[in-house]
């Protein structure tokens, strides 16, 4: 497996995600990427747009669906078709995990004739984030189509 990358994941009426990589940080941006690559084809796209994410969660897995989610709410609401994320950062505390990034993407309506499929949500079915065998971190749900 690479150090680090993103595939999709067949689900019996969704679909499945998956991101891998050195960091949790690594991991969530892969699986991120993987939910932006069911929604338009974005090869070649110049995302030029920032929109500031931020959530938390209690643990690992509520924290990879919150950021998703968060994800999906800020193209919605910018009317985006999001590209790439960055995090800039991921913090542990006694309350749990809380997390900032910055997404890009560009407007929805400039890409129309590149769009896929609308990702409604991302859901704890199939939720799984933890480090591998090697010591890679690895993060997958299944996102509501």
């Amino acid at each position: 497996m690479k150090e680090r990358g993103h595939e999709t994941l067949d689900h019996t009426a969704d679909m499945g995600i998956r991101g891998w990589g050195g960091t949790l940080e690594a991991a969530l941006e892969e699986t991120a990427a993987s939910m932006f690559e069911l929604t338009a084809d974005i090869h070649g796209l110049e995302p030029r747009i920032e929109v500031p994410i931020t959530c938390s969660g209690k643990d690992e897995g509520e924290l990879l669906v919150e950021f998703l989610n968060a994800l999906i709410c800020a193209a919605d609401v910018n009317e985006l078709i999001l590209c790439t994320t960055v995090i800039g950062s991921i913090k542990k505390s006694r309350d749990g995990w809380s997390l900032e990034a910055t997404a890009r993407g560009v407007p929805r309506e400039e890409v129309a004739g590149r769009l896929l499929v609308e990702v409604k949500a991302a859901t704890y079915c199939g939720i799984s984030v933890a480090k591998d065998g090697e010591g890679r971190w690895a993060a997958q749900c299944v996102v509501d189509l």
